[in-house]
């Protein structure tokens, strides 16, 4: 069984913004994984694509309660240095002067669908059910015998050339 779950996802020209994932998925197939806090910034940018956001509204909005404006702005640089590919930039996340940051409105904001692992808990169709296995070998006696006996023959041969040697 597959279960379909719809997680957001923000597309530029030649990058996807997964949220759930915390990764930035490229046109030839890569996967870039941002940290906790990266993923955070990114995503509230993209709520407010087009506006400016200050680094102190960013800074109270995403950072979490034992961060300090450093670690923030190292999380910041490191974004902006991430929205680069082959030294091209790609993500349109731009600094604007004194006044902060800005990320350009995203093609297309949708909920992309996912196939998520089947659930452990429901029985696969390809799984085997141990009461048929021991019912079938109960209506066919027959078969067990014969294994038994080609083991007990085996056993047999193998004792007696270990006794002649």
């Amino acid at each position: 069984m597959v279960t379909k779950v719809n997680s957001r996802c923000y597309r530029f020209s030649d990058v996807d913004f997964e949220p759930e994932s915390r990764s930035l998925r490229w046109r030839d197939s890569t996967v870039t994984t941002l940290t906790f806090e990266e993923c955070r910034l990114l995503e509230m940018l993209c709520y407010h694509a087009g506006e400016v956001l200050s680094a102190r509204v960013l800074y109270a909005a995403t950072s979490l309660p034992d961060s300090t404006f450093t670690q923030y702005q190292n999380s910041i640089c490191s974004l902006l240095a991430k929205s680069y590919r082959q030294g091209d930039k790609v993500l349109p996340l731009d600094m604007v002067g004194d006044h902060g940051y800005r990320i350009a409105l995203p093609q297309k904001t949708y909920q992309k669908q996912e196939e998520l692992p089947p659930d452990p808990s429901l029985p696969d169709e390809l799984d085997i059910n141990i009461e048929e296995v021991i019912t079938d070998t109960r209506s066919t006696p027959r078969k067990a015998h014969i294994f038994i006996g080609t083991v007990t023959a085996l056993v047999a041969v193998a004792a007696s050339v270990v006794y002649l040697i």
